[in-house]
């Protein structure tokens, strides 16, 4: 078996090998063997076409919803081609459907073509949306909730993503449900900026954690499992992103409340994301959760920062401040160096 590496994972493994060697897990022959087994690719053919992909369809993304959100652009292209936004509905999710079927066909065909693939998923999804858009503008629906528009797709989204085995569609279903809920609350609370007494942020850090919850119940013989990183991820995505914004902004029910008080007030969230921030990197290196772990690093570097700009821009010189950074991070990795130290021992 020939596996293909590039540089970085070249080296990890190389340091690896000879590590299991100067152990004496494996002698020489069998390192050389291992050393064998996998050779360095020149360039990263795959992370082209996965960029190419993404950038492809990130152009087509802008036209979507460009076409979607400006209704005087629906309605002009109905009355350009003369077509009910009933018929231009159901031509949408034939489209989409044919879309779906031609990606099972081709990744049956071609399995290794996983990011071309999981493309063609994701014009099915895009092309599902627009869907959703022209029904927006039939009579039918004519009276509906807006939020029914994201929750009609978000639902065909979890039941293909689940069926198709697909992760891209999942994501995207997942990222459905927090604009579903954002609408549904705002509707529900009547525009207010409040519903239950939670703000938007502090209602998305409990979308997160629900959602975080979710992927710790997906086990490896559940039939979700394969959503189960990119669930976890979408989770700390939300909750992560939502808890600072709450640092920033507070729970707050109106922007005119916001801007009367002032940011030393909101210390209790930033010691809340500090203490969490914290307690995420621990866990992270405590169960080799690579994911939870730079969640946390890349947020708490957020929130110091964040709360620099707050509070010490014009009063604590900038050097000062990046040295007492430096100095704070130097104590934690000499304490983690130690603690690290006394488990090799071990």
């Amino acid at each position: 078996m020939d596996i293909k590496v590039n540089k970085r994972q070249e080296q990890l493994l190389n340091d690896t090998i000879a590590q299991w060697q100067q152990q004496q897990l494996i002698d020489t022959q069998q390192a050389q063997q291992l050393r064998q087994s996998y050779h360095v690719i020149s360039f990263d053919w795959k992370l082209l076409a996965v960029y190419s992909f993404w950038a492809a369809i990130a152009c087509f993304i802008l036209s979507v919803i460009l076409l979607v959100a400006d209704d005087y652009l629906i309605a002009l292209i109905s009355h350009l081609i003369d077509t009910p936004a009933s018929v231009l509905t159901i031509l949408s999710a034939i489209i989409a459907g044919l879309l779906f079927y031609f990606g099972v066909k081709r990744r049956q065909r071609y399995p290794e073509k996983t990011v071309s693939n999981e493309a063609i998923f994701f014009f099915g999804v895009l092309i599902t949306a627009v869907a959703s858009g022209f029904l927006s503008h039939t009579t039918l629906a004519l009276h509906w909730r807006e939020s029914l528009f994201i929750i009609i797709p978000t639902v065909i989204y979890l039941i293909i993503g689940i069926q198709l085995r697909s992760v891209l569609v999942w994501l995207f279903a997942l990222l459905g449900v927090g604009l579903w809920v954002l609408t549904e609350t705002s509707y529900l609370a009547h525009d207010h900026y409040l519903f239950w007494g939670m703000n938007i942020p502090l209602r998305f850090t409990v979308i997160g954690l629900l959602i975080v919850g979710l992927s710790s119940i997906f086990k490896p013989n559940s039939r979700f499992y394969f959503t189960k990183e990119a669930t976890q991820f979408i989770g700390l995505i939300y909750f992560f992103t939502a808890l600072w914004m709450l640092t920033i902004f507070g729970n707050y029910d109106s922007l005119r409340a916001w801007s009367n008080i002032k940011q030393i007030e909101l210390w209790g969230w930033s010691v809340a994301m500090l203490l969490i921030t914290l307690s995420a990197i621990f866990y992270g290196i405590k169960y080799n959760d690579p994911l939870v772990r730079a969640f946390g690093i890349i947020f708490l570097l957020l929130c110091l920062y964040s709360r620099y700009f707050e509070f010490f821009w014009d009063t604590l010189h900038k050097a000062l401040f990046f040295a007492i950074l430096a100095l704070s991070f130097w104590i934690i990795g000499g304490r983690a160096e130690k603690i690290w130290q006394l488990g090799n021992k071990g």
